[in-house]
């Protein structure tokens, strides 16, 4: 595999932790914000909580089509492969189907980026 796929790869795997965590970051810096906006109004419902909201759904769909993407790209990568046998095939896409972006990320330091065998 070409390093510059490579690359692209680590990156791709990576990046929907990453938005996991800006959208947590995000939330709750929203949420502290308006809960002191809230006291301040005397209970008074501040509008501007919608409108902070609608950072969150451009996010979650960037995150969850990354993280879809790269589950796909590695399950075709899996089946692709002349060297794994079905068992292995069918371990993997299971694997990757049912555990997120942490079966992704296993993939990738297992399969894509394996350390180098040393011959003695």
């Amino acid at each position: 595999m070409k390093s510059s796929t490579k690359f692209w790869l680590t990156i791709f795997t990576f990046l929907p932790i990453v938005f996991l965590i800006l959208f947590f970051s995000l939330f709750f810096t929203i949420f502290i914000e308006n809960i002191v906006e809230l006291e301040q109004n005397q209970g008074e419902f501040p509008v501007s909580f919608f409108q902070s909201l609608a950072w969150f759904i451009p996010l979650l769909i960037l995150m969850a089509l990354t993280s879809l993407g790269i589950k796909i790209y590695y399950i075709v990568h899996t089946n692709n492969k002349p060297d794994n046998d079905t068992n292995k095939k069918i371990m993997w896409t299971l694997l990757l189907i049912f555990t997120g972006s942490i079966g992704a990320i296993v993939y990738y330091f297992v399969e894509i980026t394996p350390l180098e065998k040393i011959e003695i």
